[in-house]
């Protein structure tokens, strides 16, 4: 019979079983431990927090803390309300101006040229000249064209705001030379429009309040006249303006942006927390570190429970011996140990013997025997097992086995007589006992039966 010798592989399920079976010590120690670490970090911190320089000094940490909660929490939600603000501003900014809204491939323009004479002459050949007030009439027509009177009652005429209005409207002061010399003559108006004919409307409007500004401004700087030199309507292309309506809207994008990023920010402000009192503290400092003594209480037992599984040498399971040693399992038969009804639970859920029928689990493995022998005439029972178990185990078979000869054996590794009963017999029933046999008993038994060329019927197991 071949068995394997290798190193054997971990079964994690009978590691993990067998960690759940030393339960008892495992609750024990974590208790222990659970208490002494509660205990010992309670008392500490009931005596670190009954201090009165430490609890004044808490108190100091607490007000400075809370103070600057208020002050952060004060300033991201006026940030926020700011920026909310801006948002719905942005947005109606973009959904109202004619500027923003309308093609840049397809801007309608309207301008005048306006040339102002006040009938100013240089006169030759004297030292003192009169004064020419035309800058003065220009820079006048300029700031009131653009104020914000004329803007609000050209804005009313044409149905806009003024702020949409400004956008759209330019009023410049240009030049014009004479004998090499530059002169200040020409007041332009220029409107954008989203078309020729809206364009041309605003533009008769400012031109209307021209008109009637030139008889306050003549009352109030001087005599002049004012004549259209060029007027003109057209349509343009405006790729400055196409590159403004990207950045406006890529404005509220930002500001979307900066609002989720301060809102993130004021929701992970954590007010601060007052430290509890003296007992209060202690009594949470003892929970928490006794469920953390606890704990390691219990990983502590296990880590070690698991060391003795992996290092040790006794029998665990009728499994690994079939695996092991790739011998018949005839039964399995319990111990006779009273356990609880937890260790009953989990024996059940690991397979083991338990409130077995002795007498019919003996006939069946009588039925094994016998299908197994074949012509054997005489069969050794022996094994590891405690010397009780395996007499009761002898009696038991040979009441079953009456057609075959049973011969009763002791530990063959220490009993003389059952050596020399070996080469006498058939074949070998072995008996062994989980937690009492040794797999390299089980393994130096078999060697001596198959030195001798005998045959292992099978192994008989008490779990």
């Amino acid at each position: 019979m071949d068995y394997n010798t290798d190193e054997q592989e971990i079964d994690l399920k009978d590691l993990m079983f067998a960690v759940f079976h030393k339960w008892r010590p495992v609750i024990l120690v974590a208790v222990i431990c659970g208490l002494l670490l509660g205990g010992v970090k309670g008392y500490m911190t009931y005596k670190s927090q009954s201090d009165p320089e430490v609890r004044k000094e808490a108190d100091l940490t607490y007000s400075a803390d809370l103070e600057l909660y208020e002050k952060n929490k004060e300033t991201y939600e006026r940030e926020i309300e700011n920026l909310r603000t801006d948002i719905i501003n942005q947005q109606d900014y973009l959904d109202n101006s004619i500027w923003i809204n309308m093609s840049p491939y397809d801007v309608g323009e309207a301008r005048v040229d306006l040339y102002v004479s006040t009938g100013y002459e240089i006169m030759p050949g004297m030292t003192y000249q009169n004064r020419d007030y035309t800058d003065t009439i220009l820079q006048a027509y300029q700031s009131m064209l653009t104020s914000s009177a004329v803007m609000e009652d050209v804005a009313k005429k044409v149905g806009t705001e003024s702020r949409y209005l400004k956008e759209l409207v330019t009023v410049t002061i240009g030049t014009i030379g004479t004998n090499g010399n530059q002169f200040s003559r020409l007041l332009t108006i220029d409107v954008y429009h989203t078309s020729k004919e809206e364009a041309k409307k605003v533009l008769d409007a400012f031109i209307a309040h021209v008109n009637e500004m030139q008889a306050q401004i003549t009352a109030s700087i001087g005599e002049h006249t004012v004549s259209t030199v060029n007027e003109s309507v057209s349509t343009l292309v405006n790729l400055d303006l196409a590159d403004l309506q990207k950045t406006q809207s890529q404005k509220i994008t930002d500001l979307n942006d900066s609002l989720q990023e301060k809102q993130t920010e004021l929701d992970e402000l954590e007010e601060p927390k007052r430290e509890d009192s003296s007992k209060k503290a202690a009594v949470k400092s003892a929970i928490k570190f006794g469920l953390v003594g606890g704990f390691g209480g219990a990983f502590l037992v296990a880590f070690i429970v698991c060391v003795a599984f992996l290092m040790g040498d006794k029998v665990y399971s009728s499994r690994e011996l079939k695996e092991r040693y790739k011998v018949k399992i005839l039964g399995k038969l319990s111990a006779g140990k009273k356990v609880g009804a937890i260790d009953a639970w989990l024996n059940r859920l690991e397979g083991r013997a338990c409130n077995v029928d002795e007498a019919v689990e003996y006939k069946l493995i009588a039925a094994n025997v016998k299908n197994y022998a074949g012509d054997m005439k005489k069969i050794l029972v022996t094994g590891s097992a405690d010397a009780g178990v395996l007499a009761h185990a002898v009696e038991a078979l040979k009441s079953e086995l009456g057609e075959i000869q049973v011969v009763a054996g002791n530990n063959m590794l220490e009993d003389v007589q059952t050596v020399r009963e070996l080469p006498e017999c058939d074949g070998v029933i072995l008996v062994e006992q989980c937690g009492v046999s040794k797999y390299s008993a089980v393994e130096a038994e078999i060697e001596k039966i198959l030195d001798l060329k005998k045959s292992v019927v099978g192994c008989v197991v008490f779990e």
